[in-house]
């Protein structure tokens, strides 16, 4: 090996891998399969300059000359074919083998006649006669007039088809890579023909091998940019690692020509031990050392190669944690526009979304003069059928309605990502063309079908909370209605009873004649009810119109003080009353007198309770009677128990409790509980209620943490 021949090595490794990639992405793809074996060839060409390089004898070199001269004429037959199919394929009859075998059958021919003379010839690089390199030589045999016309032929041939094909495709991206393809591989032959024409001009064979070089780095270099920026074929999965691999050969061929080869023969000399055992145990040893980097090597390709994607994966990470709130379709439509512009640089995105009503889809922005589309439209089954991202150029337009074709192409509408979920679509989101001009990948094709996806799942999701929402804004409707047509009910007949009494009280004192103890008890029953009806109407008015709390820090022990003072000064009997707070000296955050009227409607309750127990229970004696005010506070908050012993809540009435004007006292509102229940909610807390015959308790639950004077 020679230094000479490092150049060619590293174009091998390059094309070699390259061609790898290719083949294995997709095997049984046709277009991958003459793709890869195209890049071979030029790979095959590397191998046959780096023979002549290292050839020490002109026997040996003109083997390499004669393969380099067999590539050299059969390239431009792997271009006509590779000019038919790629990227699309538009005449069936080129997939035939015998168009193959035609292609190939021509300059293969001429070859045939042509040996055993071939027209190449080798010449020895100035201060290294033992070194050659080759250079073709022109003459006017009949063989080679015809390989060179041929050549010529099916390089103008290729170039036609790729030409002519450029007008038939739809989208921009193949228009792209087609011309890219197209441009790249006639600058190769003709960088080629020229550096053999004008070769006459160089005094030295050295110059010549430079500029040789040069074009072989060019072809490598253009086989590269193909799939990495073009991407020309969709290749996915191998490109970090065959890039990877092929960086670490080429490290690995450098140190080996500028430092292991004159290394290796000093210490061979100088330790007396074979060279070629030296060479591969120190070429061993950096394959070992290097073999950790090429992790992360190929880590950091990756994240080169495939930059936008990790940080549309972040992004979209949080625009998924983002739609698992509801949001109104507009909202969430909004969200979701906001991502497209920002992660693909979308000039414009466009939403249709379906009216139920109408049986068609609008624009939910209503941007200028959008149309609506029908459901069953030729546009929606198009997309129903294909079920993913699709390219404008991609749809059948005759099936287009004309107003909406024209305003796709007003707006420069590029992609169409269908929201489909069970067969249902759910919307349209219209991209435009990316700013700058530039064009969407197929990266981006492939994670914008993802994204429709995802997006998609959650739109549904949102679409059910929002059902249940109405089903739940309907239900509550009702329970309003049936609850204001309970209290309508409740004061009706709080108010006609006493009106009743007044009413015949009033009657009697104005037509029959009676004695003053008469009149007066009479007169006594229309002062009790009119008190009445006043209780009730502060009682009702208390529970519609309750004022909003002043949170205030109060000790807790003082509150409960003052509501077992007030209970016990209004005893007749001797009922023993309890109160026992956990934690003294604590102070609570809250409305000191919606807690005080709280405890003091429950204590009262349960008075009457243990009463009501001793009218009816033979057992049971009113110096039993038992109430206990219980106080304890955690890190979840307060929670304050009234508990009594006297005749319990039946089942059937305690769901029922806490309803304005529900009432088992004859001479109750039914408003007490209801104001209760209220005034708690108001302190931003909850009650439960637990009752069995002889005991019921009141389990208050207040928050820990509330903000003064909210």
């Amino acid at each position: 090996m020679n230094i000479y021949s490092l150049p060619g090595i590293i174009s091998f490794t390059i094309n070699f891998s390259m061609g790898l990639i290719v083949l294995l992405d997709n095997p049984r793809s046709s277009l991958n399969r003459w793709f890869a074996a195209f890049i071979f060839q030029f790979a095959l060409w590397n191998i046959s300059e780096i023979i002549i390089l290292n050839s020490g004898s002109l026997g040996n070199a003109l083997l390499g000359a004669q393969i380099l001269y067999r590539i050299i004429f059969l390239a431009p037959a792997f271009f006509v074919i590779i000019a038919y199919s790629f990227p699309k394929n538009f005449h069936n009859w080129t997939r035939h083998i015998l168009f193959y075998t035609a292609i190939f059958a021509v300059p293969v021919l001429c070859l045939s006649l042509s040996f055993p003379e071939f027209q190449i010839q080798l010449v020895p690089l100035k201060k290294f006669h033992n070194i050659y390199y080759y250079e073709l030589e022109y003459n006017s045999s009949l063989s080679f007039i015809a390989l060179l016309a041929i050549s010529i032929i099916y390089i103008i041939w290729g170039t036609l088809v790729l030409g002519l094909k450029i007008p038939r495709l739809r989208t921009v991206r193949q228009r792209n890579q087609t011309r890219f393809l197209l441009f790249g591989l006639l600058t190769i032959f003709f960088i080629f023909i020229v550096i053999n024409i004008m070769r006459t001009i160089f005094e030295r064979a050295v110059s010549f091998y430079f500029l040789s070089t040069i074009t072989t780095f060019f072809i490598s270099l253009f086989f590269l940019i193909a799939i990495l920026q073009y991407r020309i074929l969709k290749i996915s999965r191998l490109i970090s690692s065959g890039i990877t691999y092929s960086i670490l050969s080429s490290v690995i061929l450098v140190i080996y020509f500028l430092i292991i080869q004159s290394l290796s023969e000093s210490l061979s000399h100088f330790f007396n031990i074979n060279s070629n055992l030296l060479q591969a145990f120190v070429i061993l040893s950096i394959i070992i050392l290097i073999r950790p980097l090429s992790t992360r090597l190929q880590h950091i390709f990756d994240r080169l190669l495939h930059k936008d994607i990790h940080q549309y994966r972040h992004n979209f990470f949080k625009l998924s944690q983002n739609l698992l709130t509801y949001y109104p379709p507009n909202i969430f439509f909004q969200k979701v526009s906001a991502f497209l512009a920002k992660n693909f640089k979308s000039d414009q995105v466009l939403v249709f979304i379906p009216d139920e009503q109408q049986n068609k889809f609008y624009e939910i922005n209503m941007t200028g003069n959008s149309p609506r589309i029908a459901f069953d439209s030729g546009f929606i089954r198009q997309m129903l059928h294909i079920k993913k991202v699709v390219e404008l150029y991609e749809l059948e337009h005759k099936t287009l309605d004309r107003n909406l074709l024209e305003f796709l192409e007003k707006n420069q509408i590029r992609l169409i990502l269908p929201l489909i979920f069970h067969d249902e679509l759910l919307a349209l989101v219209l991209l435009s063309g990316k700013k700058q001009g530039r064009d969407y990948s197929e990266d981006e094709l492939e994670i914008l079908s993802i994204f429709a996806n995802e997006i998609a799942i959650a739109f549904h999701r949102n679409k059910i909370v929002e059902k249940l929402q109405q089903k739940e804004r309907q239900r509550f409707r009702l329970q309003k209605l049936a609850a204001l047509g309970q209290l309508t009910s409740g004061v009706a007949h709080e108010i006609r009873n006493p009106l009743n009494t007044i009413s015949t009280a009033a009657e009697t004192l104005q037509n029959k004649k009676l004695p003053p103890q008469g009149q007066n008890q009479l007169l006594q029953y229309i002062l009790e009810e009119t008190n009445r009806l006043n209780r009730v109407l502060n009682d009702f008015l208390n529970f519609s119109k309750l004022r909003p709390a002043l949170f205030r820090r109060v000790p807790l022990e003082q509150i409960i003080e003052r509501v077992v003072l007030a209970l016990e000064t209004s005893l007749t009997e001797k009922i023993e009353i309890i109160s026992q707070i956990e934690q003294r000296q604590k102070d609570i955050v809250t409305d000191q007198d919606f807690l005080y009227q709280i405890l003091l409607n429950l204590g009262i309750n349960s008075l009457e309770a243990i009463r009501e127990r001793c009218e009816k229970d033979e057992n049971f004696r009113c110096e039993n009677g038992k109430m206990q005010i219980l106080v304890r506070h955690d890190a979840a908050g307060w929670v304050i128990r009234v508990i009594d012993n006297g005749i319990g809540i039946p089942d059937d009435n305690a769901e029922s409790i806490f309803d304005p004007f529900f009432t088992t006292k004859k001479s109750g509102t039914g408003m007490g509980l209801s104001i209760v229940h209220s005034m708690i909610g108001t302190l931003g807390g909850d009650i439960r209620v637990r009752s069995k015959k002889g005991q019921t308790e009141f389990i208050i639950s207040l928050p820990a943490k509330i903000e003064e004077g909210v």
